[in-house]
C-alpha cells in the first residue's frame, strides 16, 4: 500500500518538473516559426502554398532567446524584390509564435524598424 503512495507522488513530481527541462529556443528557431507564420498566412490569402527562405544578408543570431522577442518581417516578390507584405512577429523563449502583426507596406523596412525600437 505504502509503495503505491511514493509511485503517485514520484509521477506527480516528475510530471511537475518536465517543463524545466524543455530548453530554450534560438534567434533562428524564432525566425523560422515567424517566417513560417507568414508564409502560411500569405499562403491562405491567396490561395496557395508559398515557400520561404531567410535572405542571407539578415542579420540573426545563434543566441538563445530570452523571454518574449519582437521579429521584424519583410516578404519580397523572388523574382522582382518587390515587398508584397510586413509583419512584426512576437515569439516566445520556445520559439512559438504568439502573434503576428500586419504592417502597412509603407512601413520602414524591416531593419529600420528593428534599429528605431
Amino acid at each position: 500500500m505504502n509503495h503505491s503512495k511514493i509511485l503517485t507522488i514520484g509521477c506527480a513530481m516528475a510530471i511537475s518538473l518536465a517543463p524545466l527541462g524543455v530548453k530554450a529556443a534560438t534567434m533562428e528557431d524564432g525566425l523560422d516559426a515567424c517566417a513560417d507564420a507568414l508564409a502560411s498566412e500569405l499562403s491562405e490569402s491567396i490561395g496557395t502554398t508559398l515557400e520561404f527562405r531567410v535572405n542571407p544578408e539578415s542579420e540573426v543570431s545563434g543566441s538563445r532567446l530570452k523571454g518574449t522577442e519582437v521579429i521584424h518581417l519583410d516578404a519580397r516578390d523572388p523574382e522582382s524584390q518587390e515587398v508584397v507584405a510586413r509583419a512584426d512577429c512576437v515569439v516566445s523563449n520556445y520559439g512559438k509564435v504568439r502573434r503576428l502583426i500586419s504592417v502597412p507596406l509603407e512601413a520602414a523596412d524591416a531593419a529600420q524598424r528593428a534599429s528605431t525600437l
